[in-house]
């Protein structure tokens, strides 16, 4: 039997339902999908409103949810109980694909200095280990406690810091690795359980496959590694634990993979509504199918700066234009660069201002 084929159209509804942008959900839905990057500080909140509407500070869900290191090694806001899922998975299982967790450059400096990337991943873990066995420590102080336990070699000059320090790839790893996570802006403490996946790492990899699709479906194992930075081989044997729950579509003439029990809301996506403004970091924006999210060229091309990227207009589910923002005082100062027509955005400029710690919002 032929693939089922399928529209970049159809995706990108597929997605936007997938991201729980099409209506409003509950925050813990919300934040279990994939996950939301906490960087830059605070945008973890703004792809939460987009997701879920108003989040008070005294909602419990706060109480459910905890800040790791995860994917790219970015932080990212989790379930507390899902934690495996966006830290032990990214893993790879064999070392010598270890290099994709702490990035290509990072890796060969290991290996100049005369260490294997899972040796430094080791030293690394034992002494963040023994520098948080008191508790919680700030950047300064976790930093320290890591210069005062490794040796010169993972110890590298930093000009921009004028001072020895563990390069981020290594420490970074550390929220995979089940070492630390972050209670606060700029804290680490050691790591609490987790619920999915422990003791059993194949059933978190497997889940992390089974969120992957459902937020950026179809997809391949290419693309996840990309979205992980992981490894592709280590990828490859994740898709291939869950084939007897996938199915293969085309789309737009390329062969890609859904989950089976996802397949009819693929062909047939929920109608999207309302206007959201995401970040340029948010999930659904950083997926890994770029081409697909914003055909024209000029239009990725802004969208995707070498840095400073621009948040994103979504109206209806359609990306209608990108917008920047820029805090004076306790005013938040909001432009919008439009696609097509203007759009009235409603209450959103409002909300963006108060999750921006702002009093008004100035539409320039």
């Amino acid at each position: 039997m032929s693939d089922v084929r399928v529209t970049d159209a159809q995706a990108l509804a597929f997605r936007i339902a997938g991201h729980h942008l099409h209506e409003h959900t509950d925050p813990l839905t919300a934040v279990a999908a994939c996950g939301l990057q906490e960087y830059p500080p605070g945008h973890a909140a703004v792809a939460l409103h987009a997701r879920a509407g108003e989040v008070q500070d005294d909602h419990p869900v706060w109480d459910a949810l905890v800040t790791v290191n995860a994917m790219r090694g970015a932080p990212y806001v989790v379930p507390r109980a899902d934690v495996a899922v966006f830290t032990t998975a990214l893993v790879p299982e064999e070392d010598d694909e270890l290099r994709a967790l702490v990035g290509s450059a990072v890796a060969k400096e290991v290996q100049a200095a005369g260490y294997g990337v899972g040796e430094a991943l080791d030293l690394v873990a034992s002494a963040a280990r023994e520098g948080l066995a008191d508790g919680p420590l700030d950047r300064d102080a976790f930093h320290q406690a890591l210069r005062e336990r490794l040796p010169d070699g993972l110890l590298p000059w930093c000009r921009g810091c004028a001072s020895h320090h563990v390069r981020p790839g290594l420490w970074r790893a550390l929220g995979p690795l089940g070492v630390t996570e972050m209670p606060g802006r700029a804290v680490w403490a050691p790591a609490a359980g987790t619920t999915v996946g422990t003791g059993d790492p194949s059933e978190a990899r497997r889940e992390l496959v089974r969120r992957f699709l459902r937020a950026y479906g179809p997809s391949t194992h290419s693309a996840l590694a990309s979205w992980a930075q992981t490894a592709p081989a280590h990828a490859r044997r994740m898709f291939a634990s869950v084939e007897d729950e996938l199915v293969a579509v085309r789309q737009e003439g390329a062969r890609r993979w859904v989950l089976a029990a996802d397949l009819d809301r693929l062909l047939d996506p929920p109608a999207a509504t309302g206007v959201r403004l995401l970040h340029g970091h948010d999930p659904y924006v950083a997926g890994p199918d770029r081409a697909a999210l914003a055909p024209d060229p000029a239009l990725r091309k802004a969208l995707f700066p070498a840095v400073g990227r621009p948040g994103v207009v979504l109206v209806d589910g359609r990306l209608a234009g990108l917008w920047r923002a820029r805090k004076k005082g306790r005013t938040l100062e909001l432009s919008v660069d439009w696609s097509g027509r203007t759009i009235d955005l409603g209450d959103a400029p409002e909300a963006l201002a108060r999750l921006r710690g702002c009093d008004r919002v100035v539409l320039g």
